[in-house]
């Protein structure tokens, strides 16, 4: 799904988060790197990395496994999240059910990716993972109706988006 581009995203992404004082691991095959999240709701892994359409793609592996019994009612939620979703979508592996977030930016040819994109990205991809994952815990673990999950909150993930924000 991801292939090696350039190091006009893994760059600047490496030096955003060199100025945020985050470790980070770098994969030179597949130019990409890894660090973590830490939500009010919990922590997670993010990767960063360029697309074949050179796009700049975050991706949270969300540590949260679904199991085979849950993943219908999980794969409702998650239709339900992204309809509310202008940023990213929510994504299920219904085989190993692994649970993802992933948001990109279009990079045209000539394109730089500034730090001022990296942060905005970073920081609403962090916001919208920590926002609905009460919700997605509410359907895994409580056995909670997708259509009641969704309302927990009473807001979408929009009009309450205030993140605290922390890179590990």
């Amino acid at each position: 799904m991801f292939v090696v581009i350039m190091n006009k995203i893994t760059e600047p992404l490496k030096q955003y988060l060199k100025t945020q004082d985050c470790v980070f691991d770098f994969d030179r095959k597949k130019e990409t790197l890894h660090f973590g999240i830490d939500g009010d709701n919990l922590r997670w892994r993010c990767m960063g990395c360029a697309d074949e359409s050179d796009r700049f793609v975050l991706v949270s592996l969300i540590p949260l496994q679904v199991a085979e019994a849950r993943r219908g009612a999980c794969a409702e939620l998650i239709v339900r999240i992204n309809a509310r979703l202008t940023l990213g979508r929510f994504d299920l592996d219904f085989n190993d059910g692994e649970l993802r977030y992933l948001t990109n930016v279009p990079l045209g040819e000539k394109d730089k990716l500034s730090q001022e994109v990296i942060e905005h990205m970073i920081q609403g991809h962090h916001a919208l993972v920590d926002t609905f994952i009460p919700a997605i815990a509410a359907v895994l673990f409580a056995g909670i109706p997708p259509d009641k999950a969704i309302e927990m909150d009473g807001q979408t993930a929009a009009e309450t988006a205030q993140p605290r924000f922390s890179l590990n």
